[in-house]
């Protein structure tokens, strides 16, 4: 079973590489289905050197509505066909108009590179995720 993701993020793009590795050497079944940044970020740059399909939405075109933000982000998400959302070195809260699109579909929030790889791994493993492919 390949768990299809989306992970959003805004910097460095640590956690996005550390994904990355681990689905490409450790096989990893996660399918990176969309990668989005609210920033113009190595984040970004480095998910579209690794092919994925990657999306830059500047919060700053959506001012103060973080609504209108998240739910452009949902679009986008649902369109790729991502069923578990991974909050990747994201800089932003992740809101309500978010949690409710994914309930309980996401993941990592707060967690390092190398922690976020790992439980990923075992989560994966408990087959955790099992509702979201039936």
């Amino acid at each position: 079973m390949t768990m299809k993701i989306g992970v959003l993020c805004s910097g460095e793009g640590l956690e996005l590489a550390a994904l990355a590795e681990a689905v490409e050497t450790r096989h990893l079944p996660v399918e990176i289905k969309i990668v989005i940044a609210d920033r113009d970020s190595p984040a970004l740059n480095l998910a579209r050197a690794a092919g994925f399909y990657a999306v830059f939405i500047p919060r700053s075109a959506f001012h103060a509505n973080r609504d209108g933000f998240e739910r452009r982000l949902v679009e986008l998400l649902t369109e790729a066909g991502a069923e578990i959302l991974v909050p990747a070195g994201f800089a932003r809260e992740v809101g309500p108009v978010l949690t409710e699109a994914f309930p309980g579909r996401i993941f990592g929030l707060g967690l390092g590179p190398d922690e976020l790889v790992a439980e990923l791994e075992k989560k994966s493993r408990s087959n955790l995720f099992s509702l979201v492919s039936d």
